[in-house]
């Protein structure tokens, strides 16, 4: 249960960061918030299989949009954003860490993320703000690679957290 109350507020802390603050916020997120939630997923997708997987994993990014949305209503189109583009980063990202299941959790893990990583930098920026910066999507997929690399030494390598 920790697990999905960190996930949530991650998701919840990185949308208010874009509301208050916009692209300075979009990239402070993508440093820290938003590839500890691509890491954490990886943590999921161990724990439970398929229909639980996609049920469960869907659930909580909707909840952490639904939320967003009703602490501030002014975030309405950041949730739409991040509700979109986590579900489908999560489809990709899935879907590689399945293909890469019996692999070292460092295959697995940052592959599927750097998938993940992709899918969310392009679909958040059109449907949260109608547009696409090309500078701002480089810009975000390197720093959530970082942070995604940082996030899995923490907690795969220092943590050695396992599924449970």
């Amino acid at each position: 249960m920790i697990r999905i109350i960190l996930y949530l507020t991650a998701f919840i802390i990185a949308n208010f960061l874009v509301l208050f603050f916009g692209k300075y916020g979009l990239l402070l997120s993508s440093l820290f918030l938003i590839p500890f939630d691509f890491v954490m997923r990886c943590l999921f997708h161990e724990k439970w299989k398929g229909k639980e997987l996609i049920l469960k994993l869907g659930l909580i990014v909707l909840s952490a949009s639904v939320l967003t949305f009703l602490i501030n209503f002014n975030a309405q189109n950041i949730a739409i954003g991040s509700a979109g583009g986590f579900i489908a980063a999560q489809i990709f990202a899935g879907i590689f860490y399945q293909l890469f299941i019996k692999k070292s959790y460092f295959i697995k893990v940052n592959g599927s993320d750097a998938v993940g990583i992709l899918v969310d930098s392009i679909v958040f920026q059109f449907l949260a703000f109608g547009t696409f910066n090309i500078y701002i999507m480089i810009s975000q997929f390197i720093l959530k690679i970082f942070g995604g690399l940082f996030w899995y030494w923490i907690l795969f390598v220092k943590l050695k957290l396992q599924p449970k």
